[in-house]
């Protein structure tokens, strides 16, 4: 008795199933659309790549020739220091441009022994900042300056031209 009435049950429920408003013949899209449709995303996400490889690609270029161009340049540069002197809280000297190429933004970078720093930007003795054609001299004087300083540093636009110059370099008075 319980075996037919479970039989009876699952009976009942395939009957209610079949008369459901489901459509068991169908059978989803056909495999020339499915087909079409992958070709169609594989090429989108293709050209998406690379119109972004083309852009990064053109960007690297422009960068990497745009600081091999600055190195070369740079190449031919060069700059010193002489007559550095320092006197009650003032430190002058000469900066001379000693290779063939132009060199701006020259700047003086003071380390003392405590290991703190001061930066200064050199100006002209005629006025302005301090940019150098090849061969140029000029002077500069700056104040400010502790005697404890350890090193000297000058740089320029060139990140290549720079000197050094220690505490013994420096006379007093």
């Amino acid at each position: 008795m319980y075996i037919r009435r479970r039989h009876a049950q699952r009976v009942d429920r395939m009957l209610k199933f079949e008369n459901s408003k489901i459509d068991l013949s169908s059978k989803g899209i056909s495999p020339l659309i499915a087909t079409v449709l992958l070709i169609a995303f594989t090429v989108a996400v293709a050209a998406i790549i690379s119109v972004w490889l083309t852009t990064f690609t053109s960007t690297s270029t422009q960068t990497v020739s745009s600081r091999a161009e600055t190195e070369l340049y740079c190449m031919y540069g060069g700059i010193s220091l002489s007559d550095l002197k320092y006197c009650n809280g003032y430190l002058s000297g000469t900066v001379e441009n000693t290779r063939l190429v132009d060199l701006g933004n020259i700047t003086l970078q003071i380390f003392y022994t405590n290991a703190s720093s001061k930066t200064i930007r050199l100006n002209k003795s005629a006025g302005g900042f301090m940019a150098l054609e090849p061969r140029e001299k000029d002077t500069f004087n700056v104040s400010g300056i502790d005697s404890n300083y350890d090193k000297i540093h000058l740089y320029t636009n060139c990140s290549t031209v720079y000197y050094d110059a220690s505490s013994g370099d420096v006379t007093t008075c």
